[in-house]
């Protein structure tokens, strides 16, 4: 099979610069099987296309986006879709009508690129990480400021989606996001979540009990999840744990997460592996207040063997795992980090022997995930090509 993946960024795992939406794309193209001959169509940035995934691709393009725009309308690029502006050049819309043509079927990531369905022709199918309206619905709930211009986002978002073509498979990552979905627009969406692998390894050693929070921690509800776990979590664990150490981790602090630091309070930007920090704690804790989709940091402290205390938005569509404890109840919520940072520690002795605790059961493998896209994938390509809509001359969504 002949596939054109166009992605809205550089499919990457950078430490910093990389999210959750340039993973899915990284992930899925290498573990695509090796009769699937990639073409890469992505948009230039600040990560270079990583080695693997030039080697993995039969092709690679990069587009130049837009330059940036000034200060005052980068701070408002979230409510008026400039993401998708930079990017929709005439030499995008020519490079995918132009590569669509001679290939078997079409899949296209993230929202901001999702306005190239339009100019693709043959088999297609859209993956659009959280789908916007569902987004622009929980970024308006948690706004502090502007309101009404976070609802007239949300319009817009959902004038697009019903606009998308006909002909394209639609694909998310959360079940629940897909079904809320699939009914607002009247189609079938199908849900296909993120993967992990399974990663215990040696504990580091420390002297004192150990609560991290990992995420990216310049997306507004993990900055909230930080703040929540720093004011009103830790005060209650210090009562009963007083040495207790809180490490948050991730890509990007802004400055609200990294005000948070303090003398047991440790801010880590930007780690190369999140791994160490799961490696180096007693329990991860994720007091989620807002969110959609599924949460990718508790899946890898649960693939790592480390034991999690969630809140029901944290854990949303998660299956049952014996190191996951979901609590809606703060109290409740504080009650079991305490157990877990008094449990008995493993016994000390050379690194090899001191491995995560608990079992770290079974998990969503990457080759699972890109199975089930090749399986839209072919879906798309077998419809029958009267069904194809093709997109309309001139057209400039």
């Amino acid at each position: 099979m002949k596939l054109l993946y166009v992605t809205e960024s550089v499919p990457n795992r950078d430490p910093e610069l990389g999210d959750g939406s340039s993973m899915i794309p990284y992930e899925v193209i290498l573990h695509l099987p090796a009769d699937v001959a990639v073409t890469l169509l992505t948009f230039s940035g600040p990560v270079p296309v990583p080695a693997e995934i030039r080697e993995r691709c039969e092709t690679v393009y990069e587009l130049a986006p837009r330059e940036e725009l000034s200060a005052f309308v980068r701070s408002v690029g979230g409510l008026t879709g400039l993401g998708k502006q930079r990017r929709a050049t005439p030499s995008a819309r020519a490079a995918a009508a132009r590569l669509s043509a001679g290939k078997d079927a079409t899949l296209i990531h993230g929202p901001h690129a999702l306005f190239l369905s339009h100019h693709v022709t043959g088999p297609l199918a859209l993956q659009t990480v959280d789908p916007w309206s569902i987004r622009a619905g929980m970024d308006t709930a948690i706004a502090r400021t502007f309101r009404p211009a976070y609802r007239l986002r949300e319009e817009v978002a959902a004038r697009a989606e019903r606009q998308l073509p006909s002909r394209a498979r639609l694909l998310t990552v959360g079940a629940q996001d897909a079904a809320a979905w699939s009914a607002r627009l009247g189609r079938p969406v199908r849900s296909i979540p993120n993967g992990t692998e399974v990663a215990s390894g040696p504990r580091r050693q420390r002297d004192v009990p150990v609560v991290c929070f990992a995420g990216s921690l310049n997306y507004a509800p993990n900055v909230d999840s930080a703040t929540v776990l720093v004011e009103r979590v830790a005060p209650q664990v210090w009562r009963k744990v007083p040495d207790a150490r809180f490490v948050i981790a991730g890509r990007r602090p802004t400055p609200a997460v990294q005000a948070l630091a303090g003398p047991r309070v440790d801010i880590l930007a930007n780690v190369p592996s999140i791994l160490d920090v799961f490696h180096g704690a007693d329990v991860a804790v994720f007091p989620d207040e807002h969110g959609v989709g599924i949460r990718n940091s508790v899946l890898e402290a649960l693939a790592a063997g480390l034991p999690v205390v969630a809140t029901p938005v944290a854990a949303r569509e998660l299956p049952a795992h014996p190191l996951l404890t979901v609590e809606g109840n703060m109290d409740e919520l504080v009650r079991k980090v305490v157990e877990q940072l008094t449990l008995p520690r493993p016994p000390e002795g050379p690194p090899e022997t001191r491995t995560t605790g608990g079992p770290s059961a079974a998990v969503r493998s990457w080759e699972t995930v890109a199975a089930e896209y090749l399986e839209e994938i072919r879906a798309a390509a077998a419809a029958s090509p009267q069904a194809w809509e093709l997109p309309q001359p001139n057209r400039q969504p």
